[in-house]
């Protein structure tokens, strides 16, 4: 890299601001942190449609689009975009092209490429830049593969996909500069594949964003729990809406806000079960979402059974505003919320423990006033900034030793 320029960073994601997703949050977060290190950056994203699965009507007809944002490159690429639950893979696979044509052909040659994880077809425009234009590369990886999909049933653990995939990430992380997971139990997961390559924790956190309150609708002093984000199908949202009827006589509330792969299911077994005690918000600004659950009483966060290495960004939003946790699952997650203080912990697939907690915390609300106290308190070390600048700090420095 020459001394006189600054070093360059490509940025490989498949969710990008303005998407409302944990996933575009924390890029977006590093994006600025390696913008305020004096870095000249570019990343590569798909036009937005996430959740909704359609092209914003602004980028339809395009086939990129060049923004900018906190100073940085935006560069969006067409895809293959779809609502349908499974449709998503060939999205993943659409914009994986078309990343890996425009970073060998039109990008500048970066000083690194960042990738992050899911979905691991990003694997493709990654490698690519780093065989044949001699970039470092980092590996952002907050979903582990293949171990996510094994723990969620959808592929065998000795089927060809899972191997597959196996050989892949084998590869990645063996020509990364290193690899940053997202919690203590991915750590050890990425290390037993990554070798003698080093592995760097940056978690995920919350953002510095004012909550906007006013969106909770209560009625008659009803305790109103809250679960927000991504509805996607690692978030048992079945067992949450079976928990819903189960306190459907106990005046306590639902509030489902968000969307995602799994939110048509869930607006279905709605109608078709007659549940009522379930509102559905929708996609909410970053702000209003937050606000969601500053108001609410409680917030839910529920991972299918056998998820054990996910810690969901929703549960440092709760801690950030005080807002107490009823969490539905085992492992990092579990850990964290008993760590905290910040919560109840109920058994992991079990609608009825989910259930109990709600009416213990709706039970006694000096309870969950000192979870909520105890949340924030916690909270304060895990900042999004913070992390990412520790982050932007290591690609810089695998940057300038580009050769």
């Amino acid at each position: 890299m020459s001394k006189n320029r600054a070093p360059r960073a490509l940025v490989l994601t498949q969710f990008f601001a303005p998407e409302p997703c944990a996933a575009a949050h924390r890029m977006e977060a590093l994006v600025r942190a390696l913008r305020d290190r004096g870095m000249a950056v570019t990343v590569v994203a798909p036009m937005p449609s996430f959740p909704s699965g359609r092209i914003d009507p602004a980028y339809r007809g395009k086939l990129f689009v060049r923004e900018e944002l906190h100073g940085a490159r935006i560069v969006r690429l067409l895809h293959v975009a779809t609502a349908k639950r499974y449709g998503r893979y060939v999205a993943w696979l659409s914009f994986a092209l078309l990343a890996t044509l425009y970073a060998l052909f039109i990008a500048d040659v970066p000083d690194v490429v960042v990738m992050t994880s899911p979905p691991i077809t990003l694997a493709f425009p990654a490698l690519a830049v780093r065989l044949l234009r001699g970039a470092r590369l980092v590996v952002d990886v907050r979903d582990v593969f293949p171990d996510l999909p094994i723990q969620m049933g959808l592929w065998s653990e000795r089927g060809s996909m899972a191997r597959a995939v196996g050989a892949l990430v084998n590869r990645l992380y063996a020509l990364a500069a290193f690899v940053s997971p997202v919690t203590p139990t991915a750590v050890e997961r990425v290390r037993r594949r990554a070798g003698s390559t080093e592995v760097y924790l940056a978690p995920n956190g919350w953002d510095n964003v004012p909550a906007e309150p006013g969106v909770i609708k209560r009625r008659n002093g009803e305790f109103v729990a809250t679960f927000t984000g991504n509805m996607g199908l690692a978030n048992g949202l079945d067992l949450l809406l079976d928990a819903a009827k189960l306190v459907a006589n106990d005046d306590i509330r639902i509030a489902l806000v968000g969307a995602g792969a799994d939110y048509e299911h869930v607006t279905e077994r709605i109608a078709a079960e007659r549940i009522q005690n379930v509102d559905l918000y929708g996609v909410l600004p970053r702000a209003k979402a937050l606000g969601a659950l500053a108001e609410s009483d409680a917030a839910i966060s529920v991972l299918r059974e056998g998820i054990n290495e996910c810690i969901p960004t929703k549960l440092f939003d709760a801690f950030a505003v005080g807002c107490p946790v009823v969490l539905c699952a085992s492992g990092e997650a579990r850990r964290v919320v008993s760590e905290a203080a910040g919560g109840i912990c109920s058994a992991p697939g079990d609608a009825e423990s989910l259930a109990e907690a709600l009416r213990r915390l709706a039970c006694d609300r000096e309870l969950a006033r000192a979870f909520g106290k105890a949340g924030r308190k916690y909270a304060a070390d895990f900042e999004r900034a913070k992390i990412m600048a520790g982050l932007a700090a290591k690609i810089d420095a695998a940057a300038v030793g580009a050769s």
